[in-house]
């Protein structure tokens, strides 16, 4: 599943790891988190939610405004 946080999309305000999770939990399905990913410390926060079913993260502005290097998202979440 694919959650997207639609107040936060394109805030860069921080993803909604608490959100993710549930829907993680509660549905028993992967789910990428979608929404307000600001920087590196958005990632680490999903990877120790990853145990809950958090699969991946979609990253857009930060990536594009230069928030977020590509490569040290990568190692971080690996």
């Amino acid at each position: 599943l694919l959650y997207t946080d639609v107040a936060r999309d394109g805030a860069l305000t921080g993803v909604n790891v608490e959100a993710t999770a549930a829907l993680a939990r509660d549905s028993g399905l992967p789910v990428l988190a979608s929404g307000g990913v600001a920087g590196i410390e958005d990632i680490r926060r999903l990877k120790a939610a990853a145990a809950d079913g958090i699969e991946g993260v979609v990253i857009g502005r930060a990536l594009y405004e230069g928030r977020l290097d590509p490569a040290q998202a990568l190692a971080e979440a690996a």
